[in-house]
């Protein structure tokens, strides 16, 4: 971050609030920790064995290089002010277990299901074993230095590693729960750290998804972003986001904005399709839905008799939630009643069945991110029965 007296105040207040912006190259070790830092031998360490297994990795969904990931991970803590060897560490081999156990799957045919999962389990198990033993190893020599010389630590670093690991018979709400109840709190604080780092790089590479796609990452987001309010105020109390913020709170506002900035462009992009004419509508249909019936405070139900248009947003959180539990049956039948409805509703505007469904994908991200709005700017606010303490805990 620019710090330079000789610049403005206003052009330093823009650099605070300045959404954070992912690399696209590939960079090397010393150019993510420098030498001097007492974990680079470590971290270089981590770095080579990351980079051959990711070599191993298709392309990600843009195009780029599989290793920019876990290099923008690192890069998204440091900028919030993170230089704690063992975070950094963490950050660099956050997926490492997991896309290991994914090559696998991959090269032996293997399901997420039955004895296959059983299997994938077992590989889980050795494989962490391995980098517990690898690591152990490394710090025995003595080569590490400083801080992260000790099997301490090499023991710590494996148990964030484990705690961002997603075993295959979970669902993604069952993983992000156990992220926010770990018995550990420094542990639990770091991995924290490292998957609001990761969710944002995700978030910042979903430019060729698909509008529902996007969206269905996105509201990932909110889940993480909800219980990370959650957890900030159980530790924070009245001083979350305070004038000092701390380094998970930095972490917060960028993975928010980041989502924020995300939700706004399947906005602009629905509204290419022709939809312009209905967007008052949608925004004031929201409002009364925020304020008549404190749409935006709890997860929702709806009632089959709301005829007005605000009906369209009673089950946002729920259609998302479908889609992430599998529930497949339940989802085609929100999105087949909410299809029916607009094109009932709209019936003057003879929009097409791909403008009907720009319609719906703009109410959801308009939706969706009022809420990021209220999560960023209005003190106490949480989204109720969406958190690491209610149902969606359940696998």
């Amino acid at each position: 971050m620019i710090t330079s007296p000789n610049l403005s105040r206003e052009y330093r207040a823009f650099k605070i609030l300045q959404h954070w912006r992912a690399i696209h190259t590939i960079v090397p070790a010393d150019q993510l920790i420098t030498p001097e830092h007492p974990s680079f031998p470590l971290f270089f360490f981590l770095y080579q064995k990351t980079e051959t297994l990711y070599q191993r990795l298709s392309k990600r969904r843009n195009g780029e290089e599989a290793f920019i990931h876990p290099i923008n991970v690192v890069l998204a803590l440091k900028e919030a002010e993170i230089d704690e060897g063992n975070t950094l560490c963490a950050g660099l081999i956050h997926d490492y277990i997991e896309e290991s156990v994914d090559l696998y799957k991959e090269e032996m045919h293997l399901s997420d299901v039955g004895n296959d999962a059983s299997r994938l389990d077992e590989m889980e198990s050795q494989l962490t074993a391995g980098l517990k033993s690898e690591l152990i190893a490394f710090s025995e020599k003595g080569t590490s230095g400083g801080g992260n010389s000790s099997a301490a630590a090499a023991e710590e670093l494996v148990a964030i590693t484990q705690l961002l690991t997603r075993h295959k018979r979970d669902f993604y709400y069952k993983s992000i729960c156990n992220l926010f109840t770990g018995p550990d709190p420094t542990i639990k604080e770091k991995a924290i750290q490292i998957k609001l780092a990761d969710r944002m790089h995700n978030t910042l590479s979903i430019e060729s998804f698909s509008e529902q796609d996007r969206l269905y990452s996105c509201f990932k987001n909110l889940f993480i972003l909800n219980n990370t309010k959650k957890y900030l105020a159980e530790i924070r109390g009245n001083l979350v986001f305070s004038e000092e913020l701390t380094e998970t709170e930095r972490l917060f506002k960028r993975l928010a904005k980041a989502t924020y900035d995300a939700f706004l462009q399947v906005c602009e992009n629905a509204t290419k399709k022709g939809i312009g004419e209905v967007r008052s509508m949608l925004h004031l249909a929201f409002r009364k839905f925020a304020w008549e019936k404190n749409g935006v405070f709890s997860v929702t139900e709806l009632t089959q008799e709301e005829l007005h248009l605000m009906r369209l947003y009673f089950q946002v959180i729920r259609k998302y939630d479908c889609r992430l539990r599998h529930k497949w049956e339940e989802l085609q039948r929100i999105q087949e009643e909410e299809f029916a409805y607009c094109q009932q509703f709209f019936a003057d505007f003879n929009f097409t069945d791909a403008q009907i469904q720009a319609i719906l994908d703009y109410k959801d991200a308009y939706s969706l991110k009022e809420v990021i709005g209220m999560l960023l700017y209005v003190p106490e606010y949480v989204v109720k029965r969406f958190d690491y303490t209610d149902l969606f805990c359940e696998n």
